[in-house]
């Protein structure tokens, strides 16, 4: 390690450690204050991050946990109990987003990968605002994380898709990719059902994967065995390492349904420090001046506007479900501020050079603004429908 990647190494430890208080104390999503710290950062140390190794290496290993974590939050067992329409409901919502989305793209001739940004949903952020709305465990809470899920499913999976489409493109060896990414899914499954057996058999066997406390910490190591033999697996046959991740969270999720303390202890592991660092590394491969460019913002804004405008009308279709008219209203809303997934979608576009900096550029400050306005505008609206309930 040279001295200009120790001294970055130093700058991204103290951002780490100081960010989640200096968010909120600004009222920022701290992910949004780590970008934001390393895009300061890199007005700095723009060339001694261009010459590390360790903190990509630290940044990447970041972005595996990011999507391992974000696969194993799915509550398989919400979406398992959930009426067969609701569900259908949900899913035809998310495909009329995706058919708006193209249809966005195609009428402001955009490139394809603008309808990914459009379409994409994550529940990273919606878990802090249901828990400071208080709203977390009561029915439309679990309603909309069980949406969330759906749709972030959906999204890894049009993800799946763009990366062999830009890759490959309509071609034999595009066509060879999507066999061996559905090959992964089927070991995947066939090695879930497999541990779902051995554990029906031998329900012992839970405990080393769900123990905490001890000097070994055998559920944390059980789990990282688990994710990296998902992204081993993912890597030796040539698809992107975060599907493995993410996959490989799924499975843990559906085999161990109660896992909240291990799934706890690794949020911590990995939220306290390789997290921030993605973030903070994703900031400084910008230039900060870039968001003061005129169409840099007016892009950021139209995307963001987008965004929500895609799911408006597709939420009209859940008028055929439980939900209430003004419950609706919160669906697309909640489903707007996909922070980590927008992240990960300009950054792998600018490494892949299927667009230009300053592209990348508008859809990380559209992914800033959504996370910034959507979040307090879901909050505004529990804290309504609270008082109106109240009153009544």
């Amino acid at each position: 390690m040279n001295e200009l990647e120790a001294v970055l190494l130093l700058c991204l430890c103290a951002g780490a450690f100081l960010m989640p208080f200096l968010s909120r104390k600004l009222s920022l999503p701290t992910a949004v204050g780590e970008i934001l710290f390393g895009l300061g950062v890199g007005l700095l140390l723009k060339d001694a991050f261009h010459q590390t190794t360790i903190i990509k290496f630290l940044g990447e290993l970041g972005f595996i946990l990011l999507m391992y974590l974000a696969g194993l939050e799915i509550n398989f067992e919400k979406i398992k109990v959930t009426p067969r329409k609701e569900l259908m409901l949900y899913l035809g919502m998310f495909l009329l987003i995706v058919v708006f989305s193209f249809g966005v793209v195609v009428f402001l001739d955009q490139q394809p990968i603008y309808a990914l940004v459009y379409m994409t949903t994550a529940i990273g952020l919606l878990f802090p605002v249901l828990k400071e709305t208080g709203t977390l465990e009561s029915d439309i809470g679990q309603t909309l994380l069980i949406i969330g899920s759906i749709g972030e499913v959906l999204s890894l999976s049009a993800m799946t898709v763009f990366i062999l489409y830009y890759r490959f493109g309509f071609t034999v060896e595009s066509a060879v990719h999507l066999g061996q990414i559905s090959a992964f899914v089927l070991i995947a499954y066939l090695m879930y059902k497999l541990f779902t057996l051995i554990i029906w058999w031998f329900p012992g066997l839970v405990r080393p994967f769900l123990k905490t406390g001890d000097p070994t910490e055998s559920g944390i190591r059980a789990n990282f065995v688990n994710m990296f033999s998902f992204v081993a697996l993912a890597a030796l046959l040539d698809i992107e390492l975060i599907i493995g991740a993410f996959l490989g969270g799924m499975a843990f999720a559906l085999v161990f349904t109660r896992r909240e303390r291990i799934q706890k202890q690794i949020g911590g592991f990995a939220y306290g420090f390789l997290i921030p660092v993605f973030f903070i590394e994703v900031g400084l491969r910008f230039d900060i001046r870039d968001f003061f460019d005129w169409d840099v913002a007016v892009t950021a804004v139209i995307i963001s506007l987008v965004i929500l405008l895609v799911r408006l009308p597709a939420a009209l279709v859940l008028l055929f479900s439980k939900l209430s008219i003004t419950q609706i209203l919160l669906v697309p809303i909640s489903t707007s501020f996909s922070l980590t997934l927008l992240v990960a979608i300009a950054a792998f576009g600018l490494e892949s050079k299927i667009i230009m900096k300053h592209q990348a550029a508008s859809i990380l400050l559209a992914a800033i603004l959504t996370a910034l306005i959507y979040p307090a505008l879901l909050k505004r609206i529990f804290k309504g429908l609270f008082i109106t309930h109240r009153e009544n």
